[in-house]
């Protein structure tokens, strides 16, 4: 499972199948770039092992299909802004073996506990990434979004409250995380935002997965 992800519409059609030897080059293709946000500072964003277990942990939890089943699994660099508000992008890539796995896939987040593990699971990486005595509460909804020519749209809004104590002083900070996911054919992919302080853009999370949709119809055929 690529993304943290609550699906809306499902209505697969049969784009072309991918051999494992072409998915590697695919699934890079179909991911951001740079010039796609220009005004982000670019940074390393490597899958470690780290991000696999915990990756492969949600996807357990979820009920998707295992990540070793897949035939490409990659995600772009991070793009940031350089000061306030904070702002991280990203995307997530996925190419597996059929589109009828993509739809299992997909549809594992449809089940009623799917919010709940996706909760959990960023929840505890936002914990861990605190000192001690901060606190986090959060809350999860599913977003109505729909974007042409992806066989599959869906999305997720993660918001958080971080109580962050600094001396006497405690102060409340809002935290968001979005995943805006899509699938082609064989192909689940995903744009990733999170932000302090503000709501990510709608229109900026529409622009960014309609240039995967279509760099995925060139990838895929």
């Amino acid at each position: 499972m690529v993304a943290l992800a609550a699906s809306a519409t499902f209505a697969f059609a049969a784009p072309g199948a991918i051999t494992r030897s072409k998915a590697v080059a695919a699934a890079a293709a179909i991911r951001l770039r740079h010039t796609d946000l220009p005004t982000l500072r670019q940074e390393s964003n490597p899958i470690t092992p780290h991000d696999q277990r915990l990756s492969s942990q949600l996807t357990a939890c979820v009920g998707g299909v295992p990540e070793s089943d897949a035939f490409a699994n990659t995600q772009s660099p991070e793009f940031a802004t350089a000061g306030q508000p904070a702002v991280d992008i990203a995307s997530g890539n996925e190419i597996l073996p059929s589109a009828s796995l993509v739809a299992k896939d997909l549809a594992a987040s449809e089940r009623p506990h799917a919010l709940s593990c996706m909760l959990t699971s960023y929840g505890a990486q936002l914990r861990a990434s605190l000192p001690k005595g901060d606190t986090v509460t959060g809350s999860v909804a599913r977003l109505p979004y729909a974007v042409s020519g992806s066989t599959a749209t869906f999305a997720v809004r993660l918001t958080f409250s971080v109580r962050v104590t600094n001396g006497k002083a405690t102060v409340t900070v809002p935290f968001y995380a979005d995943v805006i996911g899509l699938a082609y054919g064989p192909a689940e992919f995903s744009v990733n935002i999170t932000s302090t302080n503000v709501t990510p853009s709608k229109p900026l999370e529409l622009r960014l997965a309609a240039l995967l949709v279509a760099r995925a119809k060139t990838a895929i055929g």
